[in-house]
């Protein structure tokens, strides 16, 4: 009897045991009994919940509106190396099911269709919250017992996306809002921070922390911090808290947004212990308002969603933070690092804590492979690994598999050779921001971050280009670095 058979037989008799014998209701036999289950769920590779994610701009929306495509229009051309039921053309077919989850938000995949199939293709509206999608996968077994009892199989495949920002606010369910504050001030040093802030710093200089509550003048100051941080997103900046400010989702306008961190300077000067706030106070209400957004916003995204995914992909776009300049791509690997701390189940983290995630592959992905030359993908994937490097041994320890990659979700430009004075030179062929044609070599990738010094010589110019004209009838993706990750496929 197969491995496979054997769990299910054994997960028949607990049940039948569970149900006659009412001393083993213990919780920690009940526990047993659920973690058995999924490891029989995982084994017949019957249901994969995959998640995608990444910061703003880093490409989710058409990834997903991608995969999906190449799903559902499977061919032999379609590109999806690392699927092995399409790669060995065992795929029977791909349907949209109906959305498990109704309070998320249905992902706009007609939408995103529309966009970049019309006259002028325009990339896909970015992600603003949670969404998903629920594909059924009709494809031939290939091996195990179980092939001789049924030759097709079906694999359900939940997709769901939400923003990356959201998983920037793990670590203040660590934080009091004293903690906090001293956090914000320490970005708040930064001088480009320092002067986005200016608006947000004149509001607050005059407030009495210690008056009664003023929910107009809180709600005035949270609104100018919530602009500061939308500046310094566009400025390049990606660690950016609390992560709803940004993407508020169906809170906007909530009073539980309606908090901003408090200085050094001002709890000095007004004779305020954040520990003993007046009763009733400006202060108070800062107090609470942060405690209520961790434990009713943050902590019940990890608990009711987060929990629930098993695959994870994590996009990163490099190249627009090699574009920025060296404070942009070093604020992206901070906010890597505190990103990769939602994927380490030690005993002691706060993750493990609250419950016990099941997350076991990762992969993080370079995306718009396509805006550089194919010969400079392995050095994408390499500057990527080198952001990664320093928490990656942690998640690995903590059991979970990860991968590093470079994608193109949806291809913008075709590589080619061009001859100049008698060399070969690589150059990308697309359209720019503006739908004009150009022909361009857009530079050299870096393998790890260049000093300082390297910034203030020089700059990195990789293109923006627009969506691919209508003679692609589907999405079309590439990868780089592929050793054909078992994505979907348990084992």
């Amino acid at each position: 009897m197969s491995a496979l058979s054997i769990l299910f037989f054994q997960l028949h008799k607990v049940d039948t045991v569970f149900m006659q014998t009412s001393l083993l209701q213990h919780p920690n036999i009940l526990q047993t009994k659920q973690k058995l289950k999924l490891t029989a769920a995982r084994l017949v590779n019957n249901h994969v919940n995959l998640a995608v994610t990444g910061l703003s701009g880093s490409g989710k929306t058409a990834f997903i509106t991608s995969l999906v495509n190449q799903l559902i229009e499977a061919n032999e051309a379609a590109h999806l190396p690392f699927f092995s039921v399409v790669r060995e053309s065992r795929l029977i077919g791909v349907k949209r099911d109906i959305q498990p989850n109704l309070s998320f938000s249905r992902f706009a995949y007609e939408e995103a269709m529309a966009k970049l199939t019309q006259t002028s293709p325009e990339w896909p509206a970015s992600t603003k919250g949670i969404s998903q999608v629920r594909l059924k996968i009709k494809y031939k077994k290939s091996k195990g017992l179980s092939k001789y009892l049924t030759e097709d199989a079906t694999l359900t495949l939940d997709i769901t996306d939400y923003p990356g920002e959201w998983l920037l606010d793990l670590p203040l369910l660590d934080m009091d809002y004293a903690q906090w504050s001293k956090h914000c001030q320490g970005e708040l040093s930064d001088p480009i921070r320092h002067d986005l802030a200016t608006p947000f710093f004149n509001a607050v200089a005059n407030l009495d922390l210690n008056a009664r509550g003023d929910e107009l003048a809180l709600q005035k100051a949270s609104e100018l911090y919530t602009q500061y941080l939308i500046d310094c997103q566009s400025n390049g900046y990606q660690l950016l808290q609390p992560g709803r400010f940004i993407l508020p989702g169906e809170l906007s306008g909530a009073p539980v947004l309606h908090f901003f961190p408090i200085t050094d300077l001002q709890l000095e000067q007004q004779g305020i212990d954040l520990n003993k706030p007046l009763k009733d106070s400006n202060a108070e209400l800062l107090c609470r308002r942060f405690k209520h957004y961790k434990t009713e916003v943050v902590q019940p995204f990890y608990k009711d969603h987060f929990k629930g995914f098993d695959r994870q992909v994590v996009l990163v776009d490099c190249l627009s933070a090699l574009n920025r300049g060296f404070h942009s791509y070093q604020d992206l690997q901070k906010a890597l690092d505190w990103l990769m701390g939602s994927f380490q189940y030690g005993s002691s983290n706060i993750l493990n804590r609250l419950f016990q995630p099941k997350i076991d592959k990762l992969v993080f992905a370079a995306s718009k492979a396509d805006h550089i030359t194919p010969e400079q993908q392995t050095n994408l994937v390499k500057l990527l690994e080198s952001m990664l490097h320093s928490v990656r041994k942690q998640i690995q320890f903590d059991g979970v598999s990860t991968e590093s990659t470079a994608v193109s979700a949806i291809r913008a430009s075709k590589s080619g050779l061009c001859q100049q004075n008698g060399e070969s030179i690589p150059v990308l062929q697309g359209r720019n921001e503006q739908g004009a044609a150009i022909t361009l070599f857009p530079g050299e990738v870096p393998q790890s971050c260049p000093g300082p010094e390297f910034w203030k010589q020089q700059k990195f110019e990789f293109p923006k280009l627009s969506p691919p004209p209508d003679e692609y009838t589907t999405c079309s993706a590439s990868y780089q670095n592929g050793s054909s990750t078992r994505f979907f496929t348990r084992g």
